[in-house]
């Protein structure tokens, strides 16, 4: 008699091993759809369209979170911005999970490929406690390697938070303890904060440094806590040279956080090592901040991130075209630049989305199609602007009347004007070449178009002109 037992039955136990891993690979699949939902609540829909829906779960193994989509901008921008966010979401439904890899589709094929023949994790789940993890990897965030000093477009907004992150890491010294820089979101406060880490790290790769977002701060305090290891919780949290936390105002409102926070600040500046803070806020702005940690924060340098320029929006973008090696003209660059003014990290978002979709489908890059893709972005900054605010924005800067503007006269001090304000118009609003044409004293559509290849000519080569279409611009944006 076979040693195995006459009532084995190969195939049926087969074919239950299956339906049991099936059974948990979709049970698995329906968690990540919950952890979707939940991270829907907490960013802003475009961006999650963008950038969370089309993440698709692969698997999890060994306290691993594989996730994969189409495009790698797609990955990158997942793994850079939001890998924090979905981290903590899906700690809430895998409970051990301590990374998250993404990869492309092709990679995952690969990947699969190895996963089939790695050794499983024989260390139980349940045995591993935080005083056992890595502190430094356990809660320090993803540090982007692209968000370098180098990689950073230095303008006139954020050149003083630049010029005192770069001092830190050049005079090794405290002379801003706590550096603290504010600003709207994705102006680059992450950025430079990931810069610092590795600049530091390079000329000092002993250091123990640790960025982490406020959110995850608290939820490492909270872990300690249902593990009973606050003690140890705090021994290593002041253990760190150089702590950096990003979005701090998140602790408002949350006491006993708030107190910890302020007791490990305290130490830490005690010893001589260097704290780090970004906000989205000034101390005294965020709410339901404690006032002894407000005056702490203000105690060091208080550096903030002014609204940025068109100029600095097109050098960003074409830096990140020349890193990423995209080839997209500078007609579509200006017309992101020109649009979305607010925020770098929607603009850069802009730029990925533009790359993706070619990436995806093949649709040529141009002007129109970019409007079409980004048409919810572009509704949420589009400025009400009218061909009369132009009008009366380029008479009141070349001193003519605006009578000018519609008039016959073909003097090149009016003619000039007259066409630098149908190409602001083609550029900055919504109207057809005949509906400008009618607004300029019932011109054809012909002699706007003219007129827009004109500019767009001698913006190519004529500094001047280039000076007094970017000045106008600023002038009609601010208004």
């Amino acid at each position: 008699m076979n040693e195995i037992g006459s009532n084995y039955k190969p195939d049926e136990n087969n074919d239950l091993i299956i339906k049991n891993s099936n059974k948990i690979l979709d049970d698995q699949k329906r968690k990540w759809v919950k952890i979707q939902s939940l991270i829907y609540n907490n960013v802003k829909e475009i961006f999650w369209k963008a950038w969370i829906k089309p993440l698709r779960f692969v698997k999890y193994e060994n306290e691993i979170l594989y996730l994969s989509a189409e495009s790698k901008i797609i990955t990158n921008r997942a793994e850079t911005q939001y890998y924090e966010t979905i981290l903590i979401h899906s700690q809430n439904f895998f409970e051990s999970l301590k990374k998250i890899k993404f990869s492309t589709i092709n990679q995952e094929y690969k990947e699969n490929l190895t996963f089939k023949n790695e050794k499983p994790n024989t260390i139980s789940n349940q045995q591993i406690k935080y005083s056992d993890l890595s502190f430094v990897e356990s809660v320090s965030m993803k540090i982007n390697s692209h968000f370098t000093f180098e990689n950073f477009v230095v303008g006139q907004s954020n050149q003083m938070p630049f010029a005192a992150s770069k001092r830190i890491c050049e005079k090794n010294s405290l002379i801003y303890n706590p550096l603290y820089i504010h600003g709207d979101v994705g102006m680059g406060k992450t950025h430079l904060l990931s810069a610092i880490a590795i600049d530091m790290k390079k000329n000092l790769p002993n250091l123990k440094i640790v960025l982490m977002s406020a959110e995850r701060f608290m939820y490492q305090f909270i872990k300690a806590i249902r593990l009973k290891e606050t003690i140890k919780f705090k021994d290593q949290f002041r253990s760190i040279d150089i702590l950096m936390i990003d979005d701090i105002q998140f602790i408002g409102g949350k006491g006993s956080t708030q107190e910890e926070f302020f007791y490990t600040f305290n130490d830490l500046i005690n010893q001589g090592k260097q704290i780090i803070i970004s906000s989205n806020k000034s101390p005294n702005d965020i709410l339901y901040l404690d006032e002894k940690l407000k005056s702490r924060l203000a105690g060091g340098l208080v550096v903030d991130f002014l609204p940025t320029n068109y100029e600095l929006r097109l050098s960003i973008l074409k830096k990140k075209v020349e890193v990423l090696n995209l080839k997209i003209s500078n007609d579509v660059l200006q017309f992101l630049a020109t649009k979305i003014v607010k925020n770098i990290r929607e603009l850069e978002g802009a730029l990925n989305r533009i790359w993706a979709n070619y990436e995806l489908t093949g649709k040529i890059i141009n002007i129109e199609n970019a409007k079409d893709l980004l048409s919810d972005i572009l509704c949420a900054h589009e400025k009400n602007i009218s061909i009369d605010d132009i009008k009366l924005q380029v008479s009141s800067y070349y001193n003519l009347k605006l009578s000018d503007m519609i008039s016959s006269c073909r003097s090149i001090n009016v003619a000039r004007p007259r066409q630098i304000a149908m190409f602001l118009c083609k550029g900055l609003t919504t109207f057809s070449y005949p509906e400008i044409g009618k607004a300029f004293g019932g011109r054809d559509h012909t002699t706007v178009m003219h007129a827009v290849k004109k500019i767009e000519s001698l913006l190519d080569h004529d500094n001047r002109i280039k000076k007094q279409v970017l000045e106008l611009k600023e002038t009609i944006f601010s208004v």
